[in-house]
């Protein structure tokens, strides 16, 4: 339609078009801002993210300013640790009405699965039945938004992993698509400054959020409306401090990606790396107790040791299990030394291969504490 904005397909048709090195034309009116922002700087960044992609031209019909008088300010509801967070600062502790959330947004646009997966809207439908309770108990509407984007960038077969990349801009197309009613938008960013200028490289080709969050997001705006990256101002590990005592944060956390395989009537597996990363830091602020009808705290004890042991010898290489170790030291939780650590998994690894070091042996090495320790947790 003549009247209609086409801001909401910009992105993904950009990054398809950039993969195969092919010309993009949108037969619509776009934003001026948008359009200026893809061509001199949004492509660039894309660029540097993946050596598969190039700069290609953008046509469009013309410039036109989306129709409306938004008033919503709008952020999404996972029930994450980020998403928990953004809603704790911009909602609980905000008292601008220029900047408090006042509205909720659940995607599905590909997330939980290819959209001609019989599964994929009861999956989808699972997760939002889990973050609705939250949503009345703040007082806050939670709107879905369905969208049929992957029935085609799924068929794309050729971009192979870079469907996984395209699912950031898919989202930011969807906030886009809503812009005659919502005016900000905030995007519960994973990553800190910090962990983005530090672990960005580990990123390349593989996370454009972990690439790219802190300066991407701010570039996909309209005259209409704002994206705001929210929480790249935290360490997770603090998010997780703030949000804490939260009564909605002990009654709804809910990190795991997991549906099937999760203990009954919880949100959470409690032994999957998201489950791990996010109780590891409750556990150093001796919370744990707190998060009982959320997480199944014997299944995490279970898992703890050899998570512990994860986060010492990847301190220094991943972004965060660097943040765990520093959070845990900080706060007093006793962790495995290094050499602990890769005695651990040394035993794992010689133990499910039927070989083992003679006790004597390894006791004298590591002691008998440690040996204790570690036959205890591979037998369970």
């Amino acid at each position: 339609m003549k009247d209609d904005v086409y801001n909401a397909f910009v992105l993904v048709p950009l990054y398809i078009g950039m993969f195969y090195r092919e010309d993009v034309h949108i037969h619509g009116c776009v934003s001026k801002r948008l359009y200026k922002n893809v061509m001199n700087y949004i492509q660039r960044i894309l660029c540097d993210f993946s050596d598969d992609l190039s700069r290609v031209d953008v046509h469009v019909d013309g410039f036109k300013v989306a129709d409306g008088k938004p008033e919503i300010i709008g952020a999404g509801l996972s029930c994450g640790v980020d998403s928990l967070s953004t809603l704790y600062d911009r909602f609980v502790k905000e008292d601008d009405p220029d900047y408090r959330v006042n509205g909720l947004f659940f995607f599905n646009t590909g997330w939980h699965g290819d959209y001609y997966d019989e599964h994929t809207m009861k999956l989808c439908m699972e997760i939002y039945n889990i973050n609705k309770p939250a949503a009345d108990e703040l007082g806050l509407p939670l709107c879905m938004v369905d969208s049929n984007i992957h029935a085609f960038i799924y068929k794309v077969y050729p971009l192979g992993k870079a469907v996984r990349h395209m699912g950031y801009l898919v989202n930011y197309s969807c906030v886009l698509g809503l812009q005659k009613g919502v005016k900000k938008y905030y995007v519960a960013s994973g990553r800190s400054y910090e962990a983005i200028k530090l672990y960005s490289q580990s990123a390349h080709d593989h996370d454009l959020s972990g690439f790219t969050d802190s300066y991407f997001v701010p570039l996909v705006r309209t005259e209409k409306i704002e994206l705001i990256i929210d929480g790249c101002q935290y360490e997770r590990t603090q998010k997780t401090e703030r949000i804490s005592d939260w009564d909605i944060a002990r009654k709804y956390l809910s990190p795991c990606d997991a549906v099937l395989g999760k203990p009954e009537g919880l949100h959470n597996c409690s032994k999957c790396y998201k489950c791990l990363r996010t109780l590891i830091a409750i556990e150093a602020l001796g919370k744990l107790e707190d998060f009982f009808s959320v997480f199944d705290l014997d299944t995490y004890r279970k898992q703890s040791f050899m998570n512990k042991c994860d986060v010492v010898l990847k301190r220094n290489s991943e972004a965060h299990q660097h943040d765990d170790y520093n959070f845990c030291i900080k706060h007093g939780l006793k962790l495995p030394s290094p050499f602990q650590a890769s005695m651990y998994f040394l035993s794992r690894w010689l133990w499910y291969r039927g070989l083992a070091l003679p006790k004597k042996i390894l006791r004298k090495i590591i002691g008998d504490k440690f040996y204790d320790a570690i036959k205890h947790t591979l037998k369970r």
